[in-house]
């Protein structure tokens, strides 16, 4: 599986980080960073963005984390791949993530392969799948909720579509929002992994938001009581 890092090399850290965790989990990657050089940046706002210029001086490391995003996609095109998975480059990958990947995509060979298909891998806005709902050997679920883009994989319909859909329609808002729409509108059939695989370090404190500046010593703490806590309530239902 060709798996694509949004990844701006300027954050020397996370490019250290997701390229030893990657290796030591044997797969294939590149990082997509196209969307932060300078020299196409324009074209690279006009192609994707509505407003696009002002949009990137007013939010400039979310609007270019939307277009690798899109760039990500093209290059699962032009390298006539079936899908890629897509991590954003302060994803923490679980233990289990490599055997569990390999059976969630092979239940999706099985069962949306010839569909528009995003699969969420990630617990990042800590939704997951109620405990009534589950049921044995099945991991991927119909999602009503976007659950962020830091882990996901998307096959090439999926990745197809939306960018004929950005020749008339450009993006304005940021690429988690922008699969809420899609979802919403039933253009993308998405689709939740149980249990979640990975996490965003930027939410758990690993990593400082490339968003944010802000400084919070007490993140993890509160990361690891909000997560046990939303756990146990879907647990419950």
């Amino acid at each position: 599986m060709k798996t694509f890092v949004i990844h701006p090399d300027k954050l020397k850290e996370r490019g250290v980080h997701m390229a030893k965790m990657l290796s030591d989990v044997n797969l294939c990657y590149e990082f997509v960073n196209e969307g932060h050089d300078e020299a196409q940046i324009n074209t690279y706002l006009k192609s994707f963005l509505r407003d696009g210029r002002e949009k990137m001086l007013c939010r400039s490391s979310r609007s270019l984390c939307t277009i690798s995003h899109f760039l990500a996609y093209q290059r699962i095109l032009q390298e006539n791949l079936e899908g890629a998975l897509i991590l954003e480059d302060d994803t923490v990958l679980y233990d289990n993530f490599k055997q569990l990947f390999e059976q969630s995509i092979e239940e999706y060979e099985q069962h949306y392969a010839s569909q528009r298909v995003l699969i969420s891998y990630e617990d990042s806005s800590l939704q997951f799948v109620p405990r009534s709902k589950r049921k044995k050997g099945q991991m991927l679920y119909p999602g009503s909720k976007d659950r962020m883009a830091g882990a996901y994989f998307i096959n090439r319909h999926a990745a197809q579509a939306i960018l004929d859909r950005l020749k008339n329609e450009q993006a304005d808002v940021a690429i988690d929002v922008y699969h809420y729409q899609l979802i919403k509108e039933g253009f993308i059939n998405y689709l939740w992994c149980q249990p979640a695989l990975a996490t965003q370090g930027s939410f758990t404190g690993a990593f400082r938001s490339s968003l944010s500046k802000k400084k919070d010593r007490m993140i993890k703490l509160r990361w690891w009581f909000k997560k046990n806590y939303k756990q146990l309530l879907y647990n419950l239902r």
